[in-house]
């Protein structure tokens, strides 16, 4: 497996955390999505570092499997390298990065309330995934299911 880009190790992990809410919803207008996905991300670092500690935003982000936006052969990865790479000339050019943004301070500073009560997990519900049938849907914003 080869390692992320070097630019999104070089993110702080709120530009990290905002491009990965940019990258996983697409093109969609900001919703409750974002924050939701948000706090998945939040929700499965704290779970892991109780579990395992020393655990970094950045492991929980950019580890293998997790957030499909992030790994080899999805096509909005180079789009999100690009971007990593010249964050300041693309967070002044793009709105939605910047309320991406937005969404991942407030969570991150815990200003925005948790809306997805605890989840962990999330898909669209088009998308299969088989871990689902063992977990407990919590939430659902949008096409987006939220698991604990």
């Amino acid at each position: 497996m080869k390692k992320p880009s070097e630019c999104f190790l070089k993110l702080d992990d709120t530009q990290l955390l905002a491009l990965c809410l940019y990258g996983e919803t697409g093109k969609k207008p900001v919703t409750g999505q974002q924050l939701g996905i948000a706090w998945c991300v939040m929700n499965r670092l704290r779970v892991l570092d109780r579990r395992v500690g020393e655990v970094t935003l950045k492991n929980v982000v950019l580890s293998s499997r997790q957030f499909p936006c992030f790994q080899e052969g999805n096509p909005n990865r180079l789009g999100l390298m690009a971007i990593a790479c010249g964050w300041d000339k693309a967070f002044q050019r793009n709105k939605r990065l910047r309320e991406c943004y937005r969404i991942a301070e407030g969570v991150m500073n815990g200003d925005l309330p948790d809306n997805v009560s605890g989840a962990i997990h999330y898909r669209r519900s088009k998308d299969q995934a088989p871990w689902s049938e063992a977990r407990q849907l919590v939430a659902v914003i949008g096409d987006y299911e939220f698991y604990a």
